[in-house]
């Protein structure tokens, strides 16, 4: 394997996680990693004296781009939600959790308020570690600029990107789980948060209205499925199937309720026989 060729390799989840995070879904996010791959192939090798900063750039840009278009698209469609990026391990306090999966379904849902312009700083000030300096050479733009980019998008989102929790979920998950098979109310009242939110491809808007109104929908949505304790976007979810996946849900724990539960319809992202 060529030098080029193992730069690019080793840089390659980095990418894949910058475009999944700016896009949410898998499919476009290596759409812009191939992109980026056919253009580094082509450049020439002054334009590579730093080889992460010129990857990171293009793929940015190219997400940048691949956003106001599909954001065109969806305006036309109507109600979008993220795809969720479906791990095969469960959260833990122990293991260490690739990056790609350490921004939950519902900050995706979050970013979604921001211009592409805004969301692309926002990830890169807080989830990649830039400086103002290195994302004002990646977007192009006056450092001043990308400053005032970061602190627009962080009020936009109500603070900054909180990332899952990886303790004191795993109990909650669990009984999140127990109630939805025995599909019991009271159960599912107790554990929902007095400001809980529902969220889904179901529920065209989002639904606050405390957990006795929630847990019966809840209910209603997940009965006679089978389910189990699933990892999503780095946090906890439930898979619910009959013979093949019917819903996703991705699950917030917040202290000692559930605060938030996301109703994620699998569509194209997964095909299982």
């Amino acid at each position: 394997m060529s030098d080029s060729i193992e730069t690019f390799e080793a840089s390659r989840r980095r990418l894949l996680s910058i475009a999944y995070r700016m896009l949410g879904s898998m499919a476009e996010a290596e759409d812009i990693v191939q992109e980026t791959w056919l253009r580094w192939h082509g450049a020439r090798p002054e334009a590579l004296a730093t080889p992460v900063a010129w990857l990171t750039t293009v793929t940015t840009r190219l997400a940048i781009d691949r956003l106001r278009r599909l954001r065109r698209e969806r305006d036309a469609e109507g109600h979008w939600l993220p795809e969720p990026w479906l791990v095969d391990t469960l959260p833990s306090a122990e293991d260490t959790v690739s990056r790609l999966c350490e921004l939950s379904y519902g900050v995706l849902l979050l970013l979604e308020r921001l211009s592409p312009d805004e969301r692309a700083a926002l990830l890169l000030y807080e989830v990649f570690d830039a400086s103002h300096d290195e994302i004002a050479r990646i977007l192009g733009r006056k450092v001043e600029h990308c400053r005032q980019l970061v602190r627009r998008a962080r009020e936009r989102i109500k603070g900054p990107v909180r990332r899952p929790t990886r303790d004191g979920g795993a109990a909650l998950a669990g009984a999140f789980v127990a109630a939805i098979r025995a599909q019991d109310k009271a159960a599912m009242i107790r554990l929902l948060a007095s400001d809980a939110t529902l969220v889904g491809d179901t529920v065209p808007t989002p639904v606050t209205a405390g957990p006795a109104a929630l847990a019966g929908p809840l209910l209603r949505m997940t009965a006679g499925m089978h389910c189990t304790l699933v990892g999503i976007n780095g946090g906890w979810g439930v898979m619910l199937r009959h013979g093949h996946i019917e819903l996703l849900l991705s699950i917030e724990p917040d202290g000692e309720f559930i605060a938030a539960v996301y109703a994620v319809m699998p569509r194209q992202v997964f095909a299982f026989a």
